[in-house]
């Protein structure tokens, strides 16, 4: 028997996920490993039984119940870095379900989402470079175009994905509070617009937000922006919680 022991890292890198991800199945005892001083090891013959069972704890709850052709979920996060692990989970599903792939940059810039997005295992270049993966300004267009312009970019890109054969794309944009020019009633805007955008295009989008308790109202905020969306991702360092939302109300 193989008692091997494997660091969080490789088992993140056969797996295909985070090693942050790994690091919440341990802490959450979806996955068996054990703690030597402070760094957690993994033995082999764990993963190769995970690897051979038909429900790994990868297939996280809240992306099998995701509409895969149309979504608009937001999610809460605590922190950038969550949020990148996030849309890296997000983006290898959609490579899973055959997508095209489009990021939406507000406070982030292109150049540091694609380092961070591949230090989290997904082959940024090789995508960009196959027009599998969209990089784009939203911020730019939101300075040069309102509100409208983000939610036009966003369908343009569905409509590319379809002109190359793609039944769906699969998006991620993360704005935050001050995202459309520090005007909060512009941001809501902007939401529901792509809200209602998105029910008529094969879009499956997610908005991470990190949520931050020193920001004035914030708590408020955030239960507005809840219902511009078709459901709500809180994700963080323990296990995600998902919530759909069944009427016009949360």
């Amino acid at each position: 028997m193989n008692n091997e022991l494997l660091t969080v890292n490789e088992v993140a890198e056969k797996l295909r996920t985070t090693p942050n991800t790994i690091y919440r199945w341990l802490r959450a005892g979806k996955f068996p490993g054990v703690k030597i001083g402070k760094e957690w090891r993994i033995k082999s013959e764990v993963l190769e039984a995970k690897l051979a069972d038909s429900h790994l704890p990868g297939e996280i709850s809240y992306l099998d119940k995701l509409n895969c052709r149309h979504d608009h979920i937001m999610a809460v996060t605590s922190s950038a870095s969550e949020v990148y692990d996030l849309e890296a989970e997000f983006f290898k599903r959609g490579m899973r379900e055959g997508r095209r792939l489009f990021k939406g940059c507000w406070w982030q810039n292109r150049e540091e989402v694609r380092r961070e997005l591949s230090v989290r295992g997904l082959a940024v270049e090789e995508l960009e470079k196959r027009n599998m993966l969209a990089i784009v300004d939203l911020a730019d267009s939101f300075n040069r175009n309102g509100e409208k312009g983000p939610v036009q970019i966003w369908l343009e890109e569905a409509d590319r994905s379809l002109a190359m054969g793609y039944e769906a794309m699969w998006g991620s944009g993360s704005p935050n509070l001050l995202s459309c020019g520090e005007d909060f009633s512009k941001l809501l805007n902007f939401e529901h617009s792509l809200d209602e955008s998105l029910e008529k295009a094969p879009i499956v989008g997610i908005c991470p937000y990190v949520f931050n308790i020193e920001t004035k109202d914030c708590f408020n905020y955030f239960i507005h922006l809840m219902n511009h969306h078709k459901g709500v991702l809180f994700y963080s360092n323990g296990p995600a919680t998902f919530f759909r939302r069944e009427t016009s109300q949360l």
